[in-house]
């Protein structure tokens, strides 16, 4: 085989190799999400039946509105208890998954300028502007990383300033008097 396509053959094991890893991560964070999708529905499930065992166990009319008081705020303790698990189960995903797309990107870019070195290197000289084409290539690859950075960095603090907005609208909900 000619030592570019080899080249190119190696570089797409690479790939695959990080496509594979990536997907391994969204298996079990999907896995994950879903156990605590299931955890979350028993205890509702289980908490509505216990609700409705002490409402049927209910004597006088009177001891129904502190009943319901009391059932409701432990829903929404629940919901905001269960609110805050989901969010922080999801932000770290979402770091995971971002860290992971940083490094490769940083990977793939590098990756890429050195198989261009070893491609130009291996290439028939004297071929016109040659030089200049891979020139202009590598600038291309070091332009469009400074750009990802750029968005990356915007991105994740958008992410991080909306989930402490998040977190603060699911903080412990006001007591009633």
């Amino acid at each position: 085989m000619l030592p570019v396509f080899e080249q190119v053959a190696e570089m797409n094991r690479a790939y695959l190799a990080n496509v594979l890893k990536g997907m391994d991560s969204a298996v079990a964070f999907g896995t994950k999400a879903s156990a605590f999708g299931v955890k979350a529905a028993n205890e509702f499930a289980a908490a509505s039946t216990a609700d409705l065992h002490a409402l049927a166990a209910v004597k006088a009319p009177q001891d129904l509105v502190p009943l319901r008081a009391k059932q409701l705020e432990e829903k929404a303790e629940w919901a905001a208890t269960t609110s805050r698990a989901a969010l922080d189960m999801i932000a770290t995903a979402q770091t995971e998954a971002f860290t992971f797309a940083e490094a490769q990107a940083a990977d793939a870019a590098k990756a890429f300028v050195t198989n261009l070195d070893r491609m130009s290197k291996a290439a028939p000289q004297g071929v016109p502007g040659a030089d200049y084409a891979v020139s202009a290539m590598k600038a291309a690859v070091e332009t469009s990383m400074a750009a990802f950075e750029t968005v990356a960095k915007a991105t994740k603090e958008g992410v991080e300033y909306a989930g402490t907005q998040v977190k603060a609208a699911t903080k412990s909900p006001a007591k009633r008097k």
